[in-house]
């Protein structure tokens, strides 16, 4: 048996999956995978490199402290964020990339063709407001004709994930189209892993993992991309899946997708915590 931990996007909410995965790397339980789309990019490669409990909520307070800054928009914050966290990750990359180490996914989309013209200039706020209309209809013919689904890998050959690219990986997983900076790997425009990957479950049954355990940020169904046609199940190709969820509505206690309050990142994710626990426990 193999196990992959998978974690979702949701924005501010992944505090959640970050407090997850603390209490199941507290507890004991390292997975033979690790896959996040989006927020839960970063969460994911600390738990990789078996670095939960030093990352912990710190990461997420300089996150919330640089939005309560006027006139800083989230494509800012992530990418000073992200940038920061890549000057001082040498820890992360050493063990990382020992090994024998875990398996890291990261899910970005590839821009195919002349789109890029739109995703990665001012031209892209235009865009990025169309498409949240389109998701409200669930309409996702532009996404489907422009946008390519890469699933980065420290095993792979084809889109591999390496100590050089690793912060432009987790920066362009989390870029909306809207966003004001764009997000570049090595030279080729990608946007957020939403639009067509929000959930890499099926990614990872598809590798070969026959046992997955996603980590949500909704109380819900949880669904595998932005427009929430496709529900996840609980089991796909015979595989089990265990979904992680938390007991409320996040918003509930001030954490929302571009928004959180101080009290609501540290009670996010003790709640994550305490839901990790209970899994095991379960």
């Amino acid at each position: 048996m193999s196990v992959a931990i998978v974690g979702s996007s949701g924005g501010m909410k992944g505090i959640f999956v970050q407090g997850v995965l603390n209490a199941l790397e507290t507890n004991g339980l390292r997975a033979d995978a690790y896959a996040g789309a989006s927020a839960s990019a970063l969460p994911a490669i600390s738990a990789a490199a078996g670095l939960c409990n030093f990352v912990q909520y710190h990461y997420w307070q300089r996150v919330q402290l640089l939005l309560q800054q006027h006139g800083q928009d989230l494509s800012h914050v992530m990418h000073t964020v992200t940038h920061e966290w890549n000057s001082a990750a040498e820890p992360f990359k050493q063990e990382l990339f020992k090994p024998g180490r875990p398996r890291l996914f990261i899910p970005a989309n590839f821009v195919k063709s002349t789109a890029a013209e739109l995703t990665q200039s001012e031209k892209s706020r235009r865009l990025g407001r169309q498409l949240l209309i389109d998701i409200g209809r669930k309409d996702h013919t532009w996404v489907d004709e422009h946008l390519e689904l890469h699933l980065f890998d420290t095993h792979s050959d084809q889109h591999p994930l390496t100590p050089d690219n690793l912060s432009d990986v987790a920066y362009a997983s989390t870029r909306m189209i809207q966003w004001a900076l764009p997000a570049w790997i090595e030279g080729q425009p990608y946007v957020d892993a939403s639009y067509t990957c929000a959930f890499p479950i099926a990614e990872m049954i598809a590798s070969g993992y026959t046992e997955v355990i996603g980590i949500s940020t909704e109380v819900g169904p949880a669904y595998r991309d932005i427009f929430a046609n496709e529900v996840i199940p609980e089991a796909l190709n015979g595989i089990s899946i265990q979904l992680i969820r938390p007991e409320y509505e996040l918003k509930e206690i001030g954490v929302d997708f571009t928004s959180c309050t101080a009290d609501g990142l540290i009670a996010a994710f003790q709640h994550g915590e305490a839901q990790g626990r209970a899994f095991l426990q379960s």
